[in-house]
């Protein structure tokens, strides 16, 4: 009694009222984690006290960081029902650092259930928000779970996506080799090089080269590098533009031509 008198004359007696009891009561092991029976009584004491943040926020963070797991999984369910009900002044003032380091260690803890560090992720991130952003956010869980879920839906929809198209590029890209390859393999044969045959056209294309080649130095030596450039003389041009057709053609032949011996210049007696 003495302390008792002592605590209370220092004013250091935590507030103790229906606020605490009603945490208490909603944290039983009786009770089922989703419910919501009896929140309303809760949310009309905490706002009825000009210490009810405070006290509801003290006896949640009791349960968090004493309770049991069902218990710490219940104070979480609660806290999120009363900063979506009790207005403006809870949602401002009930959310001080010790709160928030229990939130957070719950969160963190690897030896916290599974069940109650899932719910206890989100809020942290929310109380770890600005007051004032917490302020706008009426339903702030709510929102923020709301969001969160919607931005995993569309990060899923966008790899589904980009799964399908990587898919559709792969079928188009096959689809196009096998063409190609149905192409080449139905493409006529090109009918062996008979040089016999072809021995006037080659012979030919050899002398016409040779001519080509003589003339492109005829005009070469004609010009008078002293008044004109080569490469405006039209005569060389005409000649040098001559010479490369010829010498197209040669390479063609020789490119057919398997047998060397076959390949040089035409023997001047045939």
């Amino acid at each position: 009694m003495a302390a008792m008198s002592f605590a209370k004359a220092f004013n250091r007696e935590k507030p103790h009222s229906s606020i605490t009891d009603w945490v208490d009561i909603l944290t039983a092991d009786s009770v089922a984690d989703e419910a919501y029976d009896g929140i309303p009584e809760l949310v009309d004491s905490i706002n009825l006290q000009a210490a009810g943040p405070t006290e509801a926020s003290r006896a949640i963070r009791k349960k968090l960081k004493h309770g049991r797991p069902h218990q710490q999984y219940r104070a979480i369910v609660i806290l999120k029902a009363l900063v979506e009900n009790c207005g403006h002044k809870f949602q401002t003032t009930f959310a001080d650092g010790q709160l928030i380091d229990t939130i957070k260690h719950l969160a963190n803890d690897q030896m916290t259930d599974k069940k109650g560090q899932e719910e206890a992720g989100p809020c942290f991130d929310f109380l770890a928000r600005p007051v004032q952003i917490r302020a706008l956010y009426g339903k702030s869980f709510r929102a923020l779970q709301t969001n969160s879920e919607a931005l995993e839906r569309e990060a899923r929809k966008k790899a589904k996506q980009e799964r399908e198209r990587a898919k559709e590029q792969q079928r188009l890209e096959e689809a196009e080799r096998r063409r190609k390859e149905k192409e080449r393999k139905n493409r006529p044969k090109r009918a062996p090089f008979d040089f016999e045959k072809e021995r006037p056209l080659v012979l030919g294309s050899i002398v016409e080269a040779s001519q080509a080649s003589s003339n492109l130095v005829n005009a070469i030596t004609l010009v008078n590098q002293e008044k004109e450039s080569i490469l405006s003389n039209e005569r060389v041009q005409e000649c040098l533009a001559q010479a490369k057709q010829a010498r197209k053609t040669v390479v063609r032949y020789i490119q057919l031509v398997e047998n060397e011996e076959l390949i040089g210049t035409p023997d001047r007696n045939q």
